[in-house]
């Protein structure tokens, strides 16, 4: 597997949450995020759940959000949440309640990523030391994580949208399998940057290939998947390259027993692997979220 790809390789009790002081205006409280630990009892281990709200959150208690759920959330978090804050205010992007996903710290989510946002174990030549986990995660994040959300802040249920880039993108697109399958995921949103579907050898991207549609599937799921134009030079040689992986996903939704599924690629010319992360979550939720072609 590429080394890049590697690099950045529910709940029962609340821990801690953060406080806010009284004496803080409501625009002030919105812009503070709450870090939560919460244990899952699917992964047998605790997560580190960051809360942004969006402005005007407290002054608007009949009003509910899209959440946006966020991969790699120790990374990612507190630049999304600023961006997304700052971006929504002149209409750049929507409103929305922000969940990163993350750990302890860096170093264990540097370590414990390739747990959970894989499927099936990987094979020997990875050499990763643990692997395999993404079905305990999902379920973490569709029975528990959701759940906690929704009963603790003004969510609306039917925009519920994950996102991830890298592995995070793998696991992005394992979760919208499984939901096409027919797993109830709650999700109807699905961000991918760069996904790694080279994984065990096309693992994830052949199984889109014989996908058959479940009768439950919901009807209005967006997925959204994009690949940087310079990734391509990266891969091994013998490897499926991006454009072609991508209109192989395009082909899959494109056909007409899986119409229902609106999908949408890009390819950023210029970018390279890590690079593609936060166009593809501002663009992505422009689309997936507002409807912003």
């Amino acid at each position: 597997m590429r080394k890049l790809a590697l690099l950045f390789a529910g709940i029962s009790t609340v821990i801690s949450c953060s406080r806010i002081p009284e004496k803080e205006s409501t625009t002030a409280q919105d812009a503070r995020p709450v870090i939560e630990h919460l244990y899952s009892k699917s992964v047998a281990d605790s997560f580190t759940v960051s809360i942004s709200l969006p402005t005007g959150y407290r002054a608007r208690e009949d009003k509910k959000y899209p959440v946006v759920y966020l991969l790699d959330g120790n990374l990612y978090f507190d630049i999304m949440a600023t961006t997304l804050r700052k971006y929504s205010e002149v209409g750049l992007s929507p409103h929305v309640i922000l969940v990163g996903i993350g750990y302890k710290d860096f170093s264990t989510m540097d370590s414990l990523r390739t747990r959970d946002d894989t499927y099936p174990v990987a094979i020997p030549e990875y050499e990763m030391s643990t692997s395999g986990g993404a079905p305990k995660f999902l379920s973490f994040i569709a029975r528990e994580l959701i759940p906690y959300i929704d009963k603790n802040y003004h969510s609306n249920s039917s925009k519920r949208v994950l996102m991830g880039h890298s592995l995070g993108g793998y696991f992005t697109t394992f979760a919208l399998l499984r939901t096409l399958e027919g797993e109830r995921t709650g999700i109807q949103g699905f961000i991918a940057a760069s996904p790694s579907l080279h994984y065990n050898k096309y693992f994830l991207a052949d199984k889109f290939k014989k996908l058959s549609l479940s009768s439950d599937t919901n009807p209005n799921l967006r997925v959204y998947v994009t690949y940087g134009g310079m990734e391509d030079s990266q891969d091994e040689p013998g490897s499926r390259g991006l454009k072609e992986l991508t209109l192989d996903l395009s082909g899959v939704f494109d056909s007409g027993k899986h119409s229902r599924v609106q999908f949408k690629s890009d390819i950023f010319s210029n970018l390279d692997h890590m690079d593609t992360q936060l166009p593809t979550f501002i663009k992505g939720l422009q689309w997936v979220v507002t409807d912003k072609k």
